[in-house]
């Protein structure tokens, strides 16, 4: 399903001059704003399958105008993506879409991304992505279609995956019943942010069943790995006059979050701070 697009005005924003989130950092760090975010066309590729309601109602669409605009005071030159780096994908979508001024299609990337860029007149967006999968292969590692293993039986599920699963339904039912700028700023909270991190991390580091100890580890160190890469990736953007808002998916945020409040080349700013929290 496509979003109607709600009209270039309602995009254009005075926010030459605006007094607001990263305006006090210290000179020659590069202000960054991490936006971890929900997938709002679903997602069937995570531990635990999700889809929220719809992101195109004239309610969410407000909203979503809304969560713009509280961004674009932050005044990015840069509004990054997770994408992979050497990508052109979305970038293409979003000249073709800055030309005929068409629909907004469902992913954050066109919902947010496009929006925002558009806002404060950037000709393009900044992937940064390292895609891979916990197991450490790549798109290109895969089997093209994927072969069909035989029936295994089926484990028992860990206490873990079950309060995952339970937390996706909570966090579901949250979104429900707030706007979507108050569920990005629960979903980019410490303590919401370290859930992602002991589902994608800690739950993995623990002796493996199989032929290696380390086999469950290694998940973690190949999560590391991706997000080692996607900040090289940030560092590789960043520089003197640059302000990066990066939109990702919130399992991403705490652990690049953690390298960026302890890198004097960021100034790392809150989304609290940025959407008006605090």
């Amino acid at each position: 399903m496509r979003a109607w697009y709600l009209g270039v005005a309602a995009f254009i924003f005075a926010v030459s001059g605006a007094v607001g989130a990263g305006e006090t950092c210290p000179d020659g760090a590069t202000p960054l704003l991490i936006l971890g975010t929900f997938h709002m066309e679903g997602s069937d590729q995570d531990a635990v399958k999700s889809k929220p309601d719809d992101m195109t109602t004239p309610r969410r669409q407000r909203e979503i105008e809304d969560l713009v605009k509280k961004l674009a005071a932050f005044r990015p030159t840069k509004v990054a993506i997770e994408s992979s780096r050497i990508g052109t994908y979305w970038n293409d979508l979003y000249t073709t879409w800055r030309r005929e001024r068409g629909a907004v299609g469902t992913n954050e990337i066109e919902q947010v991304g496009f929006r925002l860029a558009d806002a404060v007149g950037l000709a393009a967006l900044t992937p940064v992505d390292y895609p891979m999968w916990m197991d450490g292969t790549a798109a290109i590692d895969r089997h093209e279609p994927a072969p069909q293993p035989a029936p295994a039986a089926t484990p028992a599920p860990s206490p873990l995956l079950a309060d995952l699963e339970a937390q996706v339904a909570a966090d579901l039912e949250r979104l429900s019943r707030s706007t979507v700028g108050e569920y990005l700023a629960y979903l980019n909270s410490p303590g919401r942010a370290v859930l992602n991190h002991r589902w994608d991390v800690l739950s993995n580091l623990a002796p493996g069943a199989g032929t290696s100890m380390y086999e469950t580890t290694d998940y973690a160190t190949n999560w590391y790995k991706r997000n080692l890469r996607i900040y090289t990736n940030l560092v590789d953007v960043a520089g003197p006059g640059e302000r990066i808002v990066l939109l990702i998916g919130a399992g991403h945020s705490h652990l690049l979050g953690q390298l960026a409040a302890d890198d004097p080349r960021f100034c790392l700013v809150s989304v609290a701070e940025a959407l008006g929290g605090g």
